[in-house]
């Protein structure tokens, strides 16, 4: 059996499915350590120039900071550049 194709990856039975088209909201989880957000956006900068120094330094500094939800809004940021 094959999903539909509209169907996003990763939606399974019990999932909801939309358009793929459709991609996660950018906007950062409320209550996100400020720090964390700021040196999201420095990383995600960094990544656009090709930086490799300024990524190992920033990932450094927000592993200083990061829970679960500021690296998952790192991922988030990160598949928009694609």
């Amino acid at each position: 059996m094959t999903a539909a194709p509209d169907t996003p990856a990763g939606a399974g039975p019990g999932e909801p499915a939309g358009p793929a088209r459709l991609g996660p909201a950018t906007v950062s989880p409320a209550g996100m350590d400020p720090c964390a957000r700021e040196t999201i956006e420095l990383i995600v900068q960094a990544v656009r120039d090709g930086d490799d120094a300024a990524i190992r330094n920033l990932l450094t500094d927000l592993a200083a900071v990061a829970d679960t939800a500021a690296l998952l809004y790192l991922r988030e940021r990160l598949y928009r550049l694609r």
